[in-house]
């Protein structure tokens, strides 16, 4: 069998293939081959490609690196959030047990509004870098009629609450923590902070999980019949 060399030179390559083509019995699969040869992007535009998508790759490297912590003013509530803003982590400081419900469920709001705040900040700048890496990429239609309807229901939250009844939580529909609420009497006493962390993470993560699956109907109509 003859060995075939492949050119290290971009230009060499496709002058090689061009060559093999020219070898092909004339037909519609020699037509279609030097179609393609003819078709095929520059040097530079393959190298400005491969840059892009190196950047890309290392963008998305950092991303999932990314990880934004946050605490009330008081400390009773340390949580972290990855680069989505999904809650990965949730704990509660032993000295619960001497707080009130409301006092200790407002501290899982500002622990989160707190990392939050540090999320965006980092959101905005590697936006930005996405931006530059797919100019162009948002201007597909449904990107405008998706931004219209998510700022047209900004307002709207989703509330779950758990099997058990012990808390119950509010989100908007990108998935922020707006308000939680601790529906058992004296929770903070008679849960210990481990339990009661534990069950306060499962329920947030519930209810991102819900606004998660109404921002895909969302996407589904934007990308589909809605930008008919």
């Amino acid at each position: 069998m003859d060995r075939l060399d492949v050119p290290d030179d971009y230009e060499e390559r496709l002058a090689a293939g061009r060559r093999a083509v020219a070898r092909l019995p004339e037909g519609p699969s020699r037509d279609s081959a030097m179609r393609a040869l003819e078709l095929a992007p520059s040097r530079e535009t393959v190298e400005e490609t491969r840059r892009r998508a190196e950047k890309a790759e290392a963008l998305i490297e950092e991303l999932q690196r990314s990880a934004f912590d946050g605490t009330d003013p008081e400390r009773v509530v340390w949580l972290r959030l990855d680069y989505t803003g999904r809650l990965t982590s949730l704990a509660f400081s032993p000295t619960i047990d001497r707080l009130s419900n409301p006092v200790v469920a407002e501290a899982v709001v500002e622990a989160w509004a707190a990392a939050e705040a540090a999320r965006a900040g980092e959101a905005a700048r590697l936006e930005r870098v996405g931006a530059a890496l797919y100019e162009g990429g948002d201007e597909n239609p449904g990107f405008a009629v998706l931004r219209a309807q998510l700022e047209a229901r900004a307002s709207e939250r989703i509330e779950y609450t758990d099997e058990d009844e012990l808390c119950t939580v509010e989100a908007d529909l990108e998935g922020r923590l707006t308000a939680c609420r601790f529906l058992v009497p004296n929770a903070t006493l008679d849960y210990d902070c481990e339990t009661l962390a534990s069950e306060t993470a499962a329920a947030i993560t519930a209810v991102q999980r819900r606004a998660e699956s109404v921002v895909a109907d969302l996407v589904a109509r934007c990308f589909g019949e809605g930008t008919a």
